[in-house]
């Protein structure tokens, strides 16, 4: 069998086997636009909040206003005690609660600190952070506000009085996320992940069952040809259909959702390239170690959560063990994502990023010898069995 012939015939297998299908096409298009959707609004925004005001002041009530006027409350109600305020919270009917503590206006005019508590559900962190944000650009405004109006009383010019307040001033200047969105943080790497997983999930259920083929006495290119031959046109398969999702994915979908990418179009492409690589190695050796079909789908998407964590930018490396960081590198999602982010979101050079680009490729050498050496062996036994 020519090796066109042989190619083509991978490519019959691949588009007639309809779980394959799915996984690698309609699975890799849904993630692609419903895991961005949770997230489009960018930042938490008008959060139904209760407030507990034990105090009754003019003072108290002004702070009520200025949390309804922070972007990240909206004030829903004002309850009479804590007691309804956490059953409204535990209905839903509520994100959080804000409690003015009793006698709240005189501790400000006497020079003390009044306690303003919030309480909220801190499993939803990013409302928890929302409410806690909102509501100490209130109160330190309130208190800003006091404070100069005293010293402007003594006769001290606005312009001094606001210098004696704040003898310093904090500027935030956000560079890889400008915006600082959640989508912006969590979609590029994200991403990534999908495109492996994906393509795992499809060549391991293709090398299971064709395996499992083998083992039952059928006969087909898969275990008539050389094992060399089939692992590269396997390769160039499912690289070949993953390039294109990879284009898709950052350029269509980032353009679509709005995520910056600023990496030179050739070195993303080269750098994608050996992270396909890494992972078509990887999905040979997954599909020779797996016995049936169904195995696959579980496994590898059980790996998903791990990977995303140890994967260096939702906890920074330096605070994992080694032995994490270790393990973490077996995968290539690991330096995949943090390569892609590197040049595509932080504009890293690709002499920067070279330390991944080699383990990637050191992935796809140790990977490709593994699973010929195992589908080899496999051949081998079938042979001498029959």
């Amino acid at each position: 069998m020519s090796f066109f012939t042989l190619l083509k015939a991978e490519f019959r297998a691949l588009f007639n086997d309809k779980d394959v299908l799915l996984t690698i096409f309609g699975g890799v298009m849904l993630y692609s636009f419903l895991y961005p959707q949770p997230y489009l609004r960018e930042a938490v925004s008008s959060l139904p909040v209760a407030v507990v005001d034990y105090d009754k002041s003019d003072m108290s009530r002004k702070m009520v206003y200025m949390l309804d006027a922070s972007p990240q409350i909206a004030v829903e109600s004002s309850y009479l005690s804590e007691a309804s305020a956490k059953e409204a919270i535990i209905n839903n009917k509520i994100s959080a609660m804000v409690i003015i503590p009793e006698n709240f206006k005189r501790d400000l005019y006497l020079g003390h600190e009044p306690v303003v508590s919030v309480g909220a559900d801190a499993s939803y962190f990013l409302i928890y952070g929302g409410v806690v944000e909102g509501t100490m650009h209130s109160v330190l405004t309130q208190s800003a506000t006091l404070q100069v109006g005293e010293l402007l009383k003594k006769s001290v010019p606005l312009a001094a009085a606001k210098r004696q307040y704040t003898p310093f001033k904090t500027e935030y200047i956000n560079t890889f996320n400008v915006s600082g969105s959640y989508i912006n943080y969590v979609i590029p790497a994200v991403f990534v992940l999908i495109l492996q997983q994906t393509m795992l999930i499809g060549m391991g259920m293709m090398g299971a069952k064709q395996g499992r083929e083998s083992r039952e006495g059928k006969r087909g290119y898969f275990n008539t040809e050389s094992v060399s031959a089939v692992m590269t046109v396997r390769y160039i398969a499912f690289i070949t259909i993953f390039f294109i999702h990879m284009l898709f994915f950052f350029g269509f979908s980032f353009n679509f959702f709005g995520v910056p990418h600023i990496a030179k179009v050739g070195e993303l492409l080269i750098y994608g390239f050996s992270f396909l690589s890494a992972v078509a190695a990887l999905g040979m050796l997954l599909g020779a170690l797996f016995k049936e079909r169904e195995y696959p789908t579980p496994v590898i998407l059980l790996s998903s959560l791990p990977l995303i964590f140890s994967a260096g930018f939702v906890w920074p490396l330096e605070s994992m063990p080694q032995w994490m960081i270790w393990l973490a590198n077996i995968s290539p999602s690991t330096p995949g994502i943090q390569g892609f982010l590197r040049l595509n979101q932080m504009g890293a050079s690709f002499e920067q990023v070279i330390g991944q680009f080699g383990l990637l490729w050191t992935q796809t050498v140790v990977y490709s010898l593994l699973a010929y050496t195992l589908l080899k062996q496999q051949r081998e036994v079938l042979h001498d069995v029959n």
